[in-house]
């Protein structure tokens, strides 16, 4: 299969409707999973990766509502497996990886299946705003369509074999990528950073583990699966610990418009004004750009943007999406100049 990407629609961003939707921009959970009789990946040798994507393929091909397609990553093109991972269909490691691999994906561009990632199955679905429970039953029945078609390493003591030591048990990671600009301006980030060790949260940056945050865009995940049932981590952090970081980041919101309202909207529209009229938009300044306006957009500073705009525009501006708009073979100067177009014509529709 090649992809067909139609980057206008389907946003993993797509909360402006949603209930916490001024917070959480979208929500993962993902399994992993390894096969019974197999070496993990970074010790399989190339005979052993294409036997596991032998067996899984089937997984493609059965009547079911997944509807899942097979990807072979080799006959995509740079652009195409880049834009994969700025979707957060696959990993970056994944993207650049040489060895026989492949990913399974759902016609929405939601749920995907990472074939020979780190291990043999990393199981995802990505839903707008806070849904870890949406995501999870989308994980649970492609699991069940794997475990259909091959047995799993699994011991009765320690759960699901990985080749990570902090995936054993469950194997199974819950995530929402949140905005949080106010926690910063307002220095109460520290106390999300103990909050999170003491309940053995991870936060990370916007594109993950090793990553520095941009826009304020932060992931926050459960870091511990051994001990642990899949519904009682899903359930930690979105019944337990994230209603609170919402409600800390509206109150920390709320107090800069009472103490600091001028210098809020002098950041706001600052920022509106450069994605407006910038003629070159490097990506960080875009994307810090688009986290100020947004939260202008969210505390009705800005009426005449919708925050959706926004949010598929963090997609959108990312280096490989711009290129599959315009043409991949773009200087550094026209990928900036092309950006600061998109910005302008999504933000005046």
């Amino acid at each position: 299969m090649t992809m067909q990407f139609d980057p206008d629609i389907n946003c993993p961003y797509a909360s402006g409707t949603t209930a916490y939707g001024d917070v959480v921009l979208s929500s993962r959970a993902r399994l992993a999973r390894n096969l019974e009789g197999f070496p993990f990946v970074n010790r399989a040798s190339t005979g052993d990766c294409e036997e596991v994507e032998i067996l899984l393929n089937p997984a493609c091909k059965s009547e079911d509502d997944l509807q899942l397609e097979w990807v072979d990553l080799h006959k995509l093109s740079p652009v195409e497996k880049t834009m994969c991972a700025e979707r957060h269909l696959i990993s970056t490691n994944f993207a650049s990886a040489t060895h026989p691999r492949g990913v399974m994906v759902g016609p929405e561009l939601a749920r995907s299946v990472m074939v020979n990632e780190e291990d043999h199955l990393r199981i995802q679905s990505i839903k707008p705003g806070l849904d870890l429970l949406a995501t999870h039953e989308d994980v649970i029945a492609m699991d069940q369509r794997m475990e259909d078609l091959v047995a799993y390493a699994f011991d009765d003591q320690l759960g699901f074999l990985t080749a990570c030591p902090t995936n054993v048990g469950t194997g199974a990671r819950f995530s929402v990528m949140m905005h949080l600009p106010a926690l910063r301006i307002t220095k109460e980030f520290r106390q999300l950073y103990n909050s999170c060790e003491s309940m053995s949260i991870a936060i990370r940056g916007y594109h993950g583990e090793g990553s520095e945050t941009i826009a304020d865009l932060y992931q926050l995940s459960n870091q511990v699966t051994l001990g642990y049932t899949e519904e009682d981590l899903r359930a930690m952090l979105e019944d337990q610990f994230l209603p609170t970081v919402i409600e800390n980041e509206r109150n920390a919101r709320m107090k800069i418009i009472q103490q600091h309202a001028a210098k809020l909207d002098d950041r706001v529209f600052r920022a509106q004004g450069i994605l407006e009229n910038a003629r070159l938009l490097p990506l960080n300044e875009a994307m810090d750009c688009l986290g100020r306006v947004r939260l202008g957009v969210s505390l009705e500073r800005i009426t005449d943007i919708d925050i959706n705009a926004i949010n598929q525009l963090f997609i959108d501006i990312q280096d490989a999406h711009v290129q599959w708009r315009y043409g991949d073979n773009l200087t550094s100067v026209q990928l900036q100049e092309k950006r600061a177009e998109l910005v302008k014509e999504k933000l005046a529709a």
